[in-house]
């Protein structure tokens, strides 16, 4: 018992004698009524509690200093902070997330002064020279800083500057940087200056890596690009160098490179696009039969030259150079990004409202070649400086649709609301395999409609009368479903004879050089949006309606129907006869 009295005494005493210690600063003291306890329960003084520690301002959990996360005066722990707090992608600078702003043109949550100011920089600058200017300005090789006598204009008449990127390949590994060096020094000895000093600077271009064509098979792979050049220059230099790279340096080309023209369109309004992407929507088909189908149909899981996607029904909204941008950029897609995705379009004005770089053309595939490079440029440079001249000769009110050019193609809105009527009275498949033996009271009043829109559509004299539902289809959709013809294509851009018959030897030649199967599916593909041939009047500014596949359409009780596909805007068959008329 004195035992277990001394023991307890004992113990006591060291329990009285304890001592607490703060883990920050390791002041003591026997009372525990001196501290408090930290983030982790350990026990701190209250200087060093006031000094080092804080709440939370959401959760009132106590953290040290050194953990906690500021934000507009308040402290948080980790937790919290993470739970409320953003950081903008545009700017880095932390966000309330009740303050963050979804912006669908970024694609993500910005803060205030980001989405205002993204909002007011959402469209590229727009300015606009004059005509004049464009034909007149030294920008870029000219005959005063370059050396050379003067530019001339027999193989190209355009005066336009016209920027060329050639893709290659590479038989083994060369420094891109020393190809360069030996394409610009041999090219700048062709001008008229003994200082070997100017001869690198003079060549006026560069080959850069490119890895969008290279693959196992081709290793090797860049992409000579060549400063803006007006007139013949471009194609002279063009050949001086690409001969060089096939003599000098082992290149090729092969189906994942391509040829790209930069044209110089400083002088384009809103109007003057909206005419020169409506044209190129018109003869795009064309278009891709004279290039490998690899150009219509990709390489590596990649397009690199789309087709034109707005409908030609999507144009008549267009009144204003934002309104272009939304228009292009499927409203509301345009970004700084130099790769953002419209820049694979053929007909791609990314270059130029992006990076200033002009109008690139994308379509071809590529070459070393300095017909095929003559040819497209001409081409284009053409059609670029005759859409510009139609457009100045046209008159609009307040957009595109109220242009000549675009009232053309559409039909007036009573007409479309007959036609909508008629489409709801006749809808359905009651007559489709019906004789015309009288079964219906309204037979009569069917066979008279669809009598008329025959002779409207020009259509051949049956021995039954023609389905409505189809014709009315086309008539309400043609405007979408229609191609140029090539020798209206060639007229109204004024394409000499020699690019002409280049084009259509190279047309049958590419459709020769395909097994007849895969021509077929080929055709079809291309021109399976369109059944309908349109020609443009450059004196009136207008376009007329000239001929239908007609093969599109179905007679009642026509027994090809089940073997037709049921929607009637389907491509049913390309009329390879119609097209060989209207292309070659």
């Amino acid at each position: 018992m004195n035992s277990n009295d001394g023991l307890s005494k004992e113990v006591q005493e060291q329990l009285d004698n304890e001592m607490y210690c703060c883990v920050d600063c390791s002041v003591e003291s026997d009372s525990e009524s001196d501290f408090v306890s930290n983030d982790t329960s350990e026990l701190v003084c209250h200087d060093c509690y006031q000094e080092n520690y804080t709440g939370c301002y959401e959760c009132g959990e106590t953290i040290h200093n050194e953990d906690a996360y500021e934000f507009n005066g308040d402290y948080r722990c980790q937790t919290c902070h993470d739970d409320i707090c953003q950081e903008c992608p545009e700017c880095g600078n932390e966000c309330h997330r009740d303050d963050m702003i979804w912006s669908d043109r970024y694609g993500d949550y910005l803060c205030d002064y980001c989405d205002e100011e993204y909002g007011a920089n959402s469209y590229p600058e727009w300015e606009v020279y004059s005509n004049s200017f464009v034909k007149t300005r030294t920008t870029f090789v000219n005959p005063e800083s370059d050396y050379y006598r003067n530019d001339t204009f027999y193989m190209i008449e355009s005066k336009r500057y016209v920027g060329l990127e050639l893709e290659t390949n590479f038989r083994y590994d060369e420094s891109y940087g020393d190809v360069g060096d030996d394409l610009n020094f041999h090219l700048g000895r062709t001008r008229d200056t003994d200082n070997e000093d100017d001869f690198y600077r003079l060549g006026k271009s560069s080959v850069v890596s490119d890895g969008s064509v290279t693959n196992s098979t081709h290793r090797y792979g860049a992409e000579l690009v060549m400063r803006p050049r007006r007139g013949d220059k471009v194609i002279e230099d063009a050949d001086f160098m690409c001969k060089r790279l096939e003599q000098k340096c082992n290149a090729y080309v092969s189906f994942k490179t391509g040829l790209h023209l930069h044209i110089d369109v400083q002088d384009y309004d809103w109007i003057h696009c909206c005419v020169l992407t409506l044209f190129t929507k018109l003869m795009e088909p064309h278009i891709y039969t004279w290039l490998p189908k690899s150009r219509y149909y990709g390489s590596g899981h990649q397009r690199w030259s789309r087709p034109v996607t707005q409908p030609v029904y999507d144009f008549k909204f267009v009144s204003s150079r934002d309104e272009f941008i939304d228009f292009f950029y499927d409203n509301g897609g345009y970004t700084e990004d130099k790769y953002n995705d419209k820049r694979y379009v053929g007909l791609n004005w990314h270059s130029h409202f992006q990076g200033n770089q002009g109008l690139e053309i994308r379509y071809h595939s590529g070459t070393l070649q300095k017909e095929k490079i003559k040819h497209w440029t001409k081409f284009w440079t053409q059609v670029v400086d005759k859409s510009f001249e139609i457009t100045e000769q046209m008159t609009t009110n307040y957009d595109f649709g109220s242009s000549s050019m675009y009232q053309s193609l559409t039909m007036t809105p009573s007409i479309l609301t007959k036609l909508a009527k008629l489409s709801t009275r006749f809808n359905g498949d009651e007559f489709s395999h019906r004789s015309d033996s009288g079964q219906f009271t309204d037979v009569y009043e069917y066979r008279k409609k669809s009598e008329v829109l025959r002779r409207y559509l020009g259509l051949p004299k049956k021995d039954r009368p023609y389905l409505l539902q189809p014709m009315v289809y086309y008539l309400r959709n043609r405007i979408n479903r229609s191609v140029m013809s090539i020798e209206n294509i060639f007229d109204v851009f004024e394409i000499d004879k020699e690019t002409q018959d280049f084009y259509k030897g190279r047309t049958e030649q590419l459709r020769l050089s395909m097994e007849e199967h895969v021509a077929t599916k080929f055709y079809n593909d291309v021109f399976a949006p369109v059944d309908t041939i349109v020609e443009f009047d450059k004196n009136t500014c207008r376009f007329e309606y000239k001929d239908i596949f007609k093969d599109t359409f179905l007679l009642v009780n026509d027994d090809r129907r089940d073997d037709f596909i049921s929607e009637y805007g389907a491509k049913q068959q390309v009329d390879y006869d119609l097209l060989r008329d209207y292309m070659l």
